[in-house]
């Protein structure tokens, strides 16, 4: 049994439900690209997305709207990964973490199965990074799952710092969780 479905199976043992996630941050002046030559990333509209002809891909199409931006990795003309941005009042519904003024959140990114292990992810992390800061933002952050490997690797290789570890702990008693937010110490500006 790995250690994170002990944990698991640990605290639902005592609790209803937890959730543990890392909160990643990017100040985007900061961002470096890295040249592809086999992919490439750009800006992608909510049509293009919808007539994907892969499926998983046309299910990821509600993200895009009024505050979000979305980016493409493209492998010829065939989306093989996405990532999408949300702002101001798109984002304050969620609004899982706070965000200053000139911020946003990477609230999904998505890669094929069969494009997985190719650094699309990253890709598209450091791509849209540099896009974000042309735009305007100061900061980018995402929060992320505090098991997923693959995607925490991504967005180190990215260049993105982890700067907290946010805990809730959910009881059968109470209809909001406990929060607990664990802040790095680590400069940030």
């Amino acid at each position: 049994m790995s250690v994170a479905n002990f944990i698991k199976k640990l605290a639902l043992f005592f609790l209803r439900d937890y959730a543990i996630y890392h909160i990643y941050r990017q100040k985007c002046s900061d961002a470096i690209i890295v040249p592809s030559t086999e992919f490439r990333v750009e800006p992608v509209e909510e049509d293009v997305i919808i007539n994907s002809k892969d499926e998983m891909i046309v299910q990821q199409a509600w993200y895009c709207g009024e505050g979000s931006h979305a980016y493409a990795c493209m492998n010829d003309s065939r989306i093989v990964g996405l990532c999408f941005f949300w702002h101001g009042s798109r984002y304050s519904a969620r609004n899982f973490w706070p965000l200053e003024e000139k911020a946003a959140k990477l609230v999904q990114i998505i890669v094929l199965p069969e494009m997985r292990g190719r650094g699309i992810a990253s890709r598209l992390i450091e791509y849209s990074t540099h896009e974000m800061s042309r735009l305007g933002f100061k900061y980018l952050y995402a929060r992320i799952w505090w098991s997923n490997k693959p995607s925490l690797r991504a967005f180190e290789r990215a260049g993105w710092a982890r700067v907290a570890t946010v805990i809730d702990i959910f009881l059968s008693s109470r209809a909001k969780p406990f929060r607990l937010k664990l802040k790095r110490m680590i400069s940030i500006n």
